[in-house]
């Protein structure tokens, strides 16, 4: 089938690696429930924030009956032309923060929502699956299943908020192993204020050695930006100035799938300078508010652990 898109969806629709990921998950819920449909025979999807309708496509073939709601009103109408083959397939134009769900009459089997984003910080999944979740069935499922993020240490040349995908490359180095700080499952109830104590392994000279660091910021992309001033391994210093969210959806227990050009791109994010030792561990408060934006996103480092 050919989905009309405007130019933001059609690099969502060339993400195969995202769309392939969303319709095994979407396929396995399917299977699973063969011979096990919902007590009043009927098999209910909602798509939230669908966008062109692609999601809706795939789920069609396994429902009775999917509801597909979308605020902004140029993807609507996208959705509404590509959809408008499938009966069982009603799109609204609404917020589905508003959205009346007690005037369908029913319950969901399956919630999908892809309204992510690193970290869930800027785009709404977490206000919008509290809200829409109350319209889900007792045993039903949510896709994605939830997300696990991470972070680690890095010196980046920029000092603002900055996203690694396709069309943008911020020059930084990573000094320390990446650690999961936090995990949600989207049949929780989440609170939207994020707060965390994450404490960042820095690495230590064995560890340098192991990934040619000195050879690396050797290289002409960090010459360029005088990445060196900032290092002195001989003396076992090394300076951060920020760290590297990176986020990673669980589509169900069997399925996860780390970032993708249109999916979760990792975010850099500074904070304030320091030096360090080798081997240090550094903590620092991470705090944001989920769905409210990167303008929420608040660091501190509260102290520095010595090896």
């Amino acid at each position: 089938m050919k989905f009309k898109v405007n130019s933001y969806h059609f690099k969502l629709l060339r993400d195969y690696e995202r769309l392939s990921a969303f319709k095994e998950a979407i396929d396995d819920y399917a299977e699973s429930c063969e011979g096990n449909k919902s007590p009043d025979g009927e098999m209910v999807a909602f798509d939230l924030g669908c966008g062109s309708g692609v999601l809706s496509y795939f789920a069609c073939p396994h429902m009775d009956k999917v509801i597909a709601i979308e605020l902004n009103n140029s993807s609507y109408q996208l959705a509404k032309e590509n959809l408008k083959e499938f009966d069982k397939i009603q799109v609204f134009n609404d917020d589905i923060l508003s959205f009346d769900f007690s005037k369908l009459n029913e319950k969901a089997d399956l919630i999908i929502c892809e309204m992510l984003d690193t970290a869930l910080i800027d785009e709404e999944e977490v206000p919008v699956l509290n809200h829409a979740k109350k319209y889900l069935k007792e045993d039903g499922k949510i896709i994605p299943e939830g997300i696990l993020n991470s972070a680690e240490a890095v010196f980046m040349n920029n000092h603002f908020i900055q996203y690694e995908d396709d069309e943008y490359s911020p020059v930084y180095i990573a000094l320390g192993d990446s650690m999961i700080y936090s995990e949600f499952d989207f049949l929780d109830d989440i609170d939207c204020n994020f707060s965390a104590m994450v404490d960042l392994k820095i690495f230590d000279k064995k560890e340098l050695n192991e990934i040619g660091f000195e050879e690396e910021i050797s290289k002409e992309r960090y010459e360029k930006f005088s990445f060196k001033d900032n290092f002195n391994i001989k003396e076992n210093k090394l300076k951060i100035n920020g760290i590297k969210l990176t986020s990673f959806t669980k589509l169900n227990e069997n399925l996860i799938c780390g970032p993708t050009p249109m999916l979760n791109p990792s975010m850099l994010v500074p904070i304030e300078e320091i030096e360090v030792s080798c081997g240090d561990s550094v903590r620092i408060k991470l705090e944001y508010v989920m769905g409210g934006g990167v303008e929420t996103i608040k660091t501190e480092v509260l102290d520095i652990i010595h090896n």
